[in-house]
């Protein structure tokens, strides 16, 4: 029996330089690729449907960027020989994307895969979880992941929809985060204080046409003998609902706002959202989870889930 058969299975193949970091490769994820976050938190239920939420930790939000690389056969070699001295469990820095959407992230591999297309053209895919990210912890800096600077409202200054300011004004540095409404130069009337403000702290985002949710009106339903059914109404707020909305062909501006709200917000806490239609009464939601694809050049898809709280009360604490 040949000896060659006799190795190490931690490393597939052999003989192949790589670089320490994943930049060294200078290779860039292709269109397609996508990210899923996703917030773990503790909730307990009481009386009318109202619930206590908690993150878990500090790092209960996490990260899984799902990339793709099309490259050449010595390139996938590069990859996956790269992937595989990381064992899982040494730490990975990368750049998720050209469009500087992002921070340069610090993950781990859980997997790759190897598609072959045609000669000297191959697809390789990889998960990289980012397990910790103790984002509100980093709200000086923006975050853990959406790449914006730390800018302050000024007077006189020329605005961009959904550019993000700091103004702190509130006693919880986190709350002090407003997002742009509309083109604008500021002046101290539409400051984000001001009586006609271009600035909001509300998910105010306008989601594609077509969405649909579904309200199930909770009613207790006692079964009885001979298939008799008794309906009881014992709780209010029985018709609270969620929603899943999708933002189609979103530009990178609109998606590094929209992340760096979504992550402000660490996966629990409360903000204000209006539903476009239909529904007139303001609600108090939020979101455990979104997804990012990237489609092409300055063209994104983010699909964004929200969680109603009865409560309707946005809490100031962290």
């Amino acid at each position: 029996m040949s000896e060659n058969l006799f190795y190490n299975r931690d490393n597939n193949i052999s003989g192949i330089a790589v670089p320490s970091t994943l930049a060294g490769l200078s290779l860039t994820p292709v269109y397609g690729s996508q990210v899923n976050f996703e917030a773990t938190n503790h909730s307990y239920d009481t009386d009318d449907f109202y619930y206590n939420l908690i993150p878990y930790s500090p790092n209960s939000l996490t990260a899984q960027f799902n990339v793709r690389y099309d490259v050449n056969e010595t390139n996938a070699r590069k990859l996956a020989t790269f992937f595989e001295t990381q064992s899982g469990v040494e730490d990975i820095q990368f750049t998720p994307d050209s469009s500087n959407i992002y921070k340069t992230v610090t993950g781990f591999c859980n997997n790759y895969a190897i598609n072959f297309i045609n000669n000297q053209h191959f697809e390789v895919a990889s998960t990289i979880s980012v397990d910790h990210a103790p984002t509100l912890l980093k709200w000086s800096g923006m975050g853990c992941f959406a790449n914006l600077d730390f800018d302050g409202w000024t007077p006189s200054s020329t605005y961009k929809k959904y550019s993000v300011v700091y103004s702190g004004i509130n006693q919880n540095k986190l709350d002090n985060f407003y997002y742009c409404t509309g083109d604008h130069s500021s002046t101290e009337t539409n400051s984000p204080t001001g009586t006609t403000s271009m600035w909001s702290q509300k998910f105010f985002f306008e989601p594609d046409i077509g969405g649909q949710n579904d309200v199930q009106i909770k009613a207790d339903i006692i079964n009885y003998k001979n298939s008799f059914k008794q309906r009881l109404k014992t709780n209010d707020n029985i018709s609270t609902f969620g929603i899943s909305y999708t933002f189609s062909n979103i530009s990178d501006s609109q998606t590094k706002s929209m992340i760096h709200f979504l992550e402000n917000k660490g996966g629990y806490r409360r903000f204000e959202h209006q539903i476009p239609s239909v529904y007139n009464r303001p609600k108090v939601y939020y979101s455990p989870s979104w997804t990012h694809t990237w489609d092409y050049v300055n063209s994104n898809t983010l699909t964004v889930n929200l969680v109603e709280d009865p409560l309707g009360v946005i809490p100031t604490g962290t």
